[in-house]
């Protein structure tokens, strides 16, 4: 497998949606909606990144791969971030933030995944 287009392009917009996280978290000061925002951009983002695995005829068993090494993992984390701003009187400092290190360990699962896919195979003589 090699990495396309719409590979760097969903990274890129990944990241994207990150920012938007970030800046509406600090300009409105309303975690559930900014999260609610980017929850919404990956599930999006998701959908049309099937899409396009579907119309192009890729590998879509690469595809479930990724989505159960990073998808599965990091929504379960996104789950218990949104139990901490219900249940919690306040979510300060590292928590605040957590969603970052979620993504961006997301975008690096998904890296690995690419990478060792896009190996050529060794053969042992």
């Amino acid at each position: 497998m090699e990495i396309k287009k719409e590979d760097i392009v969903s990274v890129i917009i990944t990241l994207c949606l990150l920012f938007v996280w970030y800046l509406t978290l600090n300009l409105f000061n309303y975690p559930l909606i900014s999260l609610l925002i980017l929850w919404v951009g990956m599930i999006v983002l998701s959908i049309t990144y099937y899409m396009v695995y579907k119309t192009k005829k890729r590998d879509m068993r690469l595809l479930k791969l990724r989505f159960l090494i990073s998808a599965v993992p990091i929504y379960s984390a996104l789950l218990f971030y949104v139990y901490i701003l219900f249940n919690g009187k306040e979510v300060s400092g590292v928590f605040r933030l957590l969603p970052i290190g979620i993504i961006l360990t997301m975008l690096f699962l998904n890296a690995g995944v690419v990478y060792f896919y896009s190996r050529p195979l060794q053969r042992g003589g």
